[in-house]
């Protein structure tokens, strides 16, 4: 009677510990999946932030293009005014005599 009492509480024993050591292993499982999902997005998030950086950069390079043609455009256009081409007109000799000057 002692012996079937003793393997029944064996059995019981066992039992708790199988039961314990698959809880034990599902935890463990359901652990690497979350810090896989985890790493998953992180690496989404860092692969969304740099297209975001390459997308910003190209539109800077554009606007720095466009930049660039609006200030030449301005001044062609500032010289085409009557003031600027007035004040070349006027100033065309004090060039002359300074070209002049500096061949001596």
């Amino acid at each position: 009677m002692m012996s079937e009492a003793h393997d029944a509480n064996d059995a019981l024993s066992d039992l708790r510990n199988a039961s314990r050591e698959r809880l034990l292993t599902e935890i463990g499982m359901l652990r690497q999946q979350n810090g896989t999902a985890e790493l998953e997005a992180a690496k989404r998030e860092v692969l969304a932030s740099r297209d975001a950086v390459y997308g910003m950069s190209a539109e800077l390079g554009e606007l720095r293009a466009r930049l660039k043609s609006d200030v030449k455009h301005a001044r062609q256009a500032v010289m085409q005014t009557p003031t600027w081409r007035v004040g070349a007109f006027v100033l065309s000799p004090l060039r002359f005599a300074k070209r002049l000057l500096r061949k001596k």
